[in-house]
């Protein structure tokens, strides 16, 4: 081979005297990347978050028109599948736990908040007279709390961050169908018997104004602590996020107003408040209050059926008829007052108000109790406030699990950080309001982000767990 093969020869030898490096070895600054790289997500965390993106944006719109509820049973159905689904996700990933002592798992909020509400509903079932019911109610409480709390511990805090914001996609969605209805631009859904001018025609996919109302409360606070944060930051108000934001605040408050849901009205009221009065000094907090007094006369004034209903109540309220102020509620009330004292220890069972309502309400006929003379509330369901539903349902052990619940709230709210506290707490009073004047732990489309809401309030993070 002459010449090229002694090259050869001595090129292989050269190349056998010296250590070769590999070629798969990483430099110093893709080995100081990788270092610097968070862990790969687990794929059933990845799943799980999925499954809850499908339950944040698919259930809102959905309807059945052959159902029984055509709007809100199958939101119901659907949000519990998909959180039964998610819940399979995360006991999946129970196989990275090598230990779990029962000592810890009472220290984790959600736990502490849910257990004695959970053991009170269900020992029930040994002396409600109406069974049925009360197994189908205790599948819908134990699947909320299950939810509750293995969210709170399992999923990231930034993950739950992410979910409630993108809780203003769909709030954004039905809030223009809302608005299209009410000015009468689109109709999608041809409603027996009503006006498509009157209230109840403001139904977007909720199926019931005080539905849509109640929905949109929650949104429109997470809207106004996250388009701070993001103008905070430094982000201009040129980039999607930030106008995307904005927009969707404006059209979940607008689309409340034209509800005329009085309460979800004082619930975001409320809410928005608290949150910027912590957030702000005395004097621009007070500067603020100011602006908001007149610019909710100025919307008040904008949506003249939102007018109309208020100077009406005004007017009730004048000439002493509160039942009427408040819509019948009265009645509700004072029928969950008398089962609770027929039955104070035990309560009618979970779920037993519906088929107790008739026998309280002839009892209180007896004595001489007067109720609002309105076909359309002839029957309740529930008591239009929580609280007094649990005290109807769970008896006076109920009312104490309930209580404790709060305080285990507050208690996660007093150890969060600052930033997270005024959003957490103003979104606590929000719903704090709806509980009393409304049932939203019984309306999937309002309890489920509420159980998001409540799982990253509740995170253990937060307690130092």
């Amino acid at each position: 081979m002459g010449k090229f093969g002694d090259v050869h020869s001595s090129a292989v030898k050269a190349s056998r005297s010296k250590p070769r490096r590999p070629l798969s070895a990483p430099s110093k600054v893709q080995a100081r990347k990788a270092a610097a790289a968070p862990p790969p997500v687990p794929r059933d965390l990845r799943l799980a978050t999925f499954l809850l993106w499908l339950l944040v944006l698919v259930p809102p719109f959905l309807l059945a028109p052959v159902a029984k509820e055509s709007f809100r049973q199958p939101k119901l159905l659907a949000s519990e599948w998909l959180a039964l689904a998610s819940l399979l996700c995360l006991a999946w990933g129970l196989r990275r736990v090598s230990e779990v002592r029962l000592a810890e798992l009472w220290r984790l909020p959600a736990v502490r908040l849910l257990l004695p509400l959970l053991l009170v509903a269900t020992a029930g079932l040994a002396t409600t007279r109406h069974p049925l019911q009360a197994r189908e109610g205790l599948i819908d409480l134990w699947i909320g709390g299950a939810a509750l709390a293995a969210w709170s511990m399992a999923l990231p805090k930034a993950t739950l961050e992410r979910l409630l914001r993108g809780l203003l996609w769909p709030a954004a969605a039905l809030g223009v169908i809302g608005i299209l209805q009410f000015h009468g631009l689109w109709h999608p859904l041809e409603l027996f018997g009503l006006a498509p001018t009157s209230r109840l025609a403001v139904t977007s996919l909720a199926g019931n104004p005080g539905d849509l109302g109640a929905y949109l409360v929650l949104p429109a606070l997470i809207a106004q602590s996250s388009l701070r944060q993001r103008l905070r930051a430094g982000e201009a108000w040129s980039r999607p996020a930030v106008w995307g934001t904005a927009a969707a605040l404006v059209l979940s408050i607008y689309a409340l107003l034209i509800t005329q849901t009085l309460t979800a009205v004082a619930a975001l009221a409320l809410g928005s408040l608290l949150l910027w009065g912590s957030l702000l000094s005395r004097r621009r907090a007070a500067a603020l209050l100011a602006a908001g007094a007149v610019a909710a006369v100025a919307l008040v004034a904008a949506v003249p059926p939102l007018r109309h209903r208020i100077v009406e109540k005004v007017d009730l309220a004048a000439a002493g008829d509160w039942n009427s102020v408040l819509t019948g509620r009265l009645d509700g009330w004072r029928a969950a007052l008398w089962m609770l004292e027929e039955h104070p220890l035990t309560g009618v069972g979970q779920s037993g108000y519906l088929p107790e309502f008739v026998p309280a309400k002839l009892a209180l006929l007896d004595r001489g109790v007067e109720f609002v003379p309105d076909p359309s509330l002839a029957v309740f369901a529930n008591a239009h406030n929580e609280l007094l539903t649990a005290g109807a349902e769970w008896g006076l052990p109920g009312l104490l699990a309930v209580a404790w619940g709060l305080w285990v709230l507050l208690a996660a709210l007093r150890r969060s950080e600052r930033p997270e506290r005024m959003l957490a707490g103003a979104g606590m009073a929000a719903l704090l309001v709806l509980a009393c004047l409304d049932f939203p732990f019984h309306l999937a489309l309002v309890a489920y982000p509420a159980l998001l809401f409540l799982s990253w309030v509740l995170h253990p993070a937060e307690e130092g767990a």
